[in-house]
């Protein structure tokens, strides 16, 4: 009797982990976007009542043909117009379902993820906001790059370079330098780019440095600006500044322009 009754409480206890499993996977399923397959940290509602995250589903509308400014449901495959509504109450119940481990792995991992990115770049905001000139520059990264849940937007990395650069980062003198030299997000000026990069890299800047030897090793340069380039990069590789911000991929190509010049 008694292994009956052990057999049968073992049973119970299987019976409601499957239960309690295939809830927490009804929830998920109804949680989770169609178009990322995962948890959407910006829920909305489309016009076919379907949960998506903000940024699929606009991307959904604008890549997809319409017709009469309608487009298909890429879940019920009926036409809608394209009005989204924000879903606020769903990002709490996901926010709180994975605090409570309801949710948890992958979907929950990647969405913790995402507010950890939201947090640092609001911060982020917040401090470039508050004249911190090292965060002036890190925003204008972000936004040159495309990065830490930053869209790529040249007008904003170069507004916030020239911030930098204003406040005494060298750095962002050296952005600044190299957006007006060639145009990123604020019209061309060649002579204040380069005067920008001189300054900077008289103060240290490797990123001045390598955009200086870039621009004059070229096809075209005179035989002194080329013998500049030269002098530039070899600075750059031999790690001759004070500010080394330049990355590993910079460096490679630093070597790779002065290896060409040297040929």
């Amino acid at each position: 009797m008694k292994n009956k009754k052990r057999s049968s409480n073992e049973m119970t206890k299987l019976e409601q982990d499957s239960g309690a499993k295939r809830q927490k996977q009804s929830v998920e399923l109804d949680l989770i976007c169609p178009i990322t397959h995962e948890l959407p940290f910006d829920p909305v509602h489309a016009e076919d009542g379907s949960l998506y995250e903000r940024q699929a589903i606009e991307e959904y509308f604008v890549t997809t043909t319409k017709s009469e400014g309608k487009v298909r449901s890429p879940v019920k495959g009926v036409m809608i117009g394209t009005s989204i509504f924000a879903a606020p109450h769903i990002k709490n119940t996901i926010e709180g379902l994975i605090s409570n481990d309801v949710i948890t792995g992958d979907l929950a991992n990647k969405w913790k993820e995402r507010a950890e990115e939201k947090k640092y770049a609001d911060d982020l905001i917040k401090d470039a906001e508050n004249g911190d000139k090292i965060a002036m520059f890190n925003l204008g990264a972000c936004y040159f790059i495309g990065v830490e849940g930053f869209k790529e937007d040249l007008k904003q990395a170069y507004k916030w370079f020239k911030e930098a650069n204003a406040a005494g980062c060298v750095d962002g003198t050296a952005m600044e330098g190299e957006c007006l030299l060639k145009g990123h997000g604020v019209e061309k000026d060649k002579d204040t780019g380069l005067l920008y990069l001189g300054m900077a890299e008289g103060q240290g800047s490797d990123y001045a440095a390598y955009f200086i030897g870039e621009y004059f090793s070229r096809e075209g340069q005179g035989l002194n600006k080329k013998m500049l380039a030269r002098k530039m990069l070899e600075k750059v590789v031999n790690g001759n500044y004070t500010h080394k911000n330049l990355n590993a991929a910079g460096k490679e190509r630093a070597n790779a322009l002065l290896d060409r010049l040297k040929s």
